[in-house]
């Protein structure tokens, strides 16, 4: 598949992935997500990690609300952040500016973030009279109950710093300096083997949520017997969201 919404860079194991759409303000639409399959099915096999950045002054401002919508779009769409989420390729965020709606919904999706000072982070659907349903879903992974509700039912953004401090974000750069450190990052990681990696991956995606799960998982690290976790499917993306409301 030719690239347009997307440019991908291969340099030996790392590939940086720039959201190119900057006169839509690098809005998700049907060619992105489509290009981003092409890139975990085809491409990310052979990387260990993925830098994702955005062209422009915004890394995502949500969907693009000037597609139309088809029939099944929430369904495709969910099914999409899905498979990102569970991509056995480690993700990390170079966050270049606001990062809205669906932009969050990419953010929960990585694995690591590091973002530029000037950086926000936002839910503003409830403005327009929408409800933010699959980031503020996914959100509920990372940060607490109360700051989903600031965000999504306010529609006022997080600083970089707040984001920080909730856990939303890794680090803050230097000023400009965030794609650069995120690859510096991508660069020390892609050092290690990539079956620990991707063991190491699902392991954290899919945390215990309750005493007799974590009870289970002690007990298979104690048995040592993690080496030999299957690869199912994500558990905790199991809802009854996307393209079902």
């Amino acid at each position: 598949m030719e690239f347009e919404a997307l440019t991908v860079d291969i340099d030996g194991e790392v590939a940086t992935i720039t959201l190119n759409r900057p006169s839509q303000r690098n809005a998700l639409n049907r060619r992105m997500r489509d290009e981003l399959r092409y890139f975990l099915s085809d491409v990310a096999p052979s990387v260990k990690v993925a830098v994702v950045t955005g062209a422009g002054d915004v890394f995502c401002a949500g969907m693009d609300l000037k597609e139309p919508i088809g029939r099944g779009e929430g369904e495709d769409q969910w099914g999409f952040f899905q498979r990102l989420f569970n991509s056995s390729t480690i993700f990390i965020g170079a966050l270049n500016g606001p990062v809205v709606g669906a932009g969050l919904t990419f953010l929960t999706a990585f694995d690591l973030a590091i973002a530029d000072p000037k950086a926000v982070f936002a839910l503003p659907q409830v403005k327009i009279g929408i409800f933010g349903g699959v980031a503020a879903t996914m959100l509920h992974l990372y940060v607490p109950k109360k700051v989903i509700a600031e965000m999504s039912l306010t529609g006022i953004p997080l600083s970089a710093e707040r984001a920080k401090e909730v856990g939303m974000i890794n680090s803050i750069s230097a000023p400009g300096a965030y794609l650069d450190e995120a690859k510096a990052l991508a660069t020390h990681i892609a050092q290690f083997d990539q079956n620990v990696l991707r063991v190491g991956k699902h392991v954290i995606q899919n945390l215990p949520v309750d005493h007799q799960q974590r009870d289970q998982a002690v007990k298979v690290v104690r048995d040592g017997t993690i080496q030999h976790m299957p690869q199912t499917e994500d558990r905790v993306l199991d809802t009854p969201y996307g393209g079902k409301r």
